[in-house]
């Protein structure tokens, strides 16, 4: 009998804690978009993610560099054309927006996705 009280109480609080994680997502309204964005390295990593953490209603921005997949979570502000232009000011193109030839020249030599370089 033991048993099967605990059971029920440990469900209780499994289902309560299921209930209170979907209302606070509902609540925050928060999103969560993805898309490709192009670069090589670690460096690349922290400008990319930046430049994303720039656009309006980003709270968080994570690239990954082997699959170039750009992760946020934001507001219903947050569009993906506003966080892909903010990324194209840095210098980095997506499959959203193009880069800004200006910024991209001025990314260091071993940044400058375009000329296939291996990813380090």
């Amino acid at each position: 009998m033991k048993s099967f009280t605990q059971y029920i109480i440990l469900s209780f609080f499994f289902f309560a804690g299921f209930v209170s994680s979907v209302t606070a997502q509902k609540t925050t309204g928060d999103q969560t978009i993805s898309f490709k964005v192009y670069g090589v390295c670690n460096d690349c990593k922290q400008r990319i993610e930046l430049a994303a953490m720039d656009a309006k209603g980003v709270k968080k921005a994570e690239w990954d560099k082997q699959s170039n997949v750009l992760v946020l979570v934001g507001s219903s502000k947050m569009t993906k054309e506003n966080v892909a232009a903010s990324v194209a000011k840095a210098g980095y193109k997506s499959d959203v927006c193009a880069a800004d030839p200006k910024a991209y020249a001025k990314l260091p030599g071993c940044c400058q996705y375009v000329s296939d370089a291996d990813k380090h």
